[in-house]
């Protein structure tokens, strides 16, 4: 396809495009609204997430991801149609090495089309399971300015989606299908889904979609391939997406993971330590108010004058917290 760019094995080694070729690439994306990188990820770093991610999901069929979804936010699983779920993924193991979200290929032709403080705006799996319909048809987020509809189709790309597949995606196991060239279609135009265009994408290979292009997840007509696929958004530094991630924590990683990446990968990260740091004070907050609570007599309810004090002193509640004042 024309949207199809092979790096050759110097480039691969080197972790850079060559001028020529990062050329023809972003010709093809900016056309397109989409890019197939072949071979872009070593495939020991894809089988590690690989086996990371039957560690921590493979235990679950379709039933129990539907159950685990359909629990109370905050949830880092949620239904994307039938048989279909996005999981927030915790950025450790294989999925906290700086080969995957600092990859120097796909950096290579990412930072000129998102500029120098470029972030990782979410880091996520889409897992599909035998049965999986074809996905509603959408775009990742609509076009900005939306109250002068010439001007969000013309303007340059402010995030890109990138799909990496945790295992082989042919046909019948459902890659994700594009309306080429939809990231320049005003609002009101409708995709038709005879002209739905995919390929294979195989381990090593990642795709990178426009945000505005148009594109589905078609069905998974396997009979017991289940299709995890990575999928890590990155943006403009001005640009956070919080309609498709809503109430969940993502880039999920700790202080400890962020500071166990080496300094000159940590550049993208930023929202990744800002969550972290949020989610820091959040949490001493929350031990903050237990141990006042703790002190608080009144906020355990009713305390005989004999039991013990409900602040831990040891002592009797009549002799401590409620003594007469």
């Amino acid at each position: 396809m024309e949207w199809t760019i092979a790096p050759s094995a110097e480039e691969r080694a080197r972790g850079q495009l060559l001028p020529e070729t990062l050329s023809r690439a972003h010709a093809a994306f900016r056309q397109h609204g989409c890019l197939k990188l072949t071979g872009a990820f070593p495939i020991p770093v894809v089988d590690a997430m690989h086996r990371d991610y039957a560690a921590r999901y493979g235990a679950l069929d379709a039933r129990g991801m539907r159950e685990q979804s359909m629990r109370q936010p905050p949830n880092p699983v949620g239904a994307r149609g039938a048989e279909r779920y996005e999981i927030t993924l915790r950025m450790n193991g294989a999925f906290g090495a700086a080969a995957v979200f600092a990859n120097p290929l796909l950096y290579s032709a990412l930072a000129p089309l998102l500029g120098g403080d470029m972030q990782l705006n979410s880091f996520t799996t889409v897992t599909s399971y035998p049965g999986a319909p074809m996905q509603d048809i959408h775009r990742d987020h609509g076009h900005l300015f939306t109250n002068d509809p010439t001007v969000g189709p013309s303007l340059p790309v402010y995030a890109v989606n990138v799909a990496v597949p945790l295992v082989d995606v042919d046909m019948e196991t459902g890659p994700t299908g594009v309306w080429p060239g939809s990231h320049r279609w005003p609002a009101n135009v409708q995709a038709q889904p005879a002209d739905v265009v995919a390929s294979p994408i195989r381990r090593g290979d990642c795709m990178l979609l426009d945000y505005r292009t148009l594109h589905t997840g078609l069905p998974n007509n396997s009979a017991t391939t289940v299709r995890p696929i990575l999928y890590m958004v990155y943006a403009r530094g001005w640009f956070f997406d919080d309609a498709n991630h809503f109430g969940v924590n993502t880039p999920d990683m700790s202080m400890e993971d962020y500071y166990a990446v080496p300094e000159s990968a940590r550049m993208p990260l930023e929202r990744a330590l800002s969550q972290a740091l949020r989610n820091q004070a959040r949490g001493s907050e929350r031990t903050a108010r237990a141990g006042s609570a703790q002190n608080d007599p009144s906020s355990r309810g009713k305390v005989g004058r004999n039991d013990p004090c409900p602040c831990g002193s040891g002592k009797k509640y009549k002799q401590c917290h409620g003594r007469a004042a």
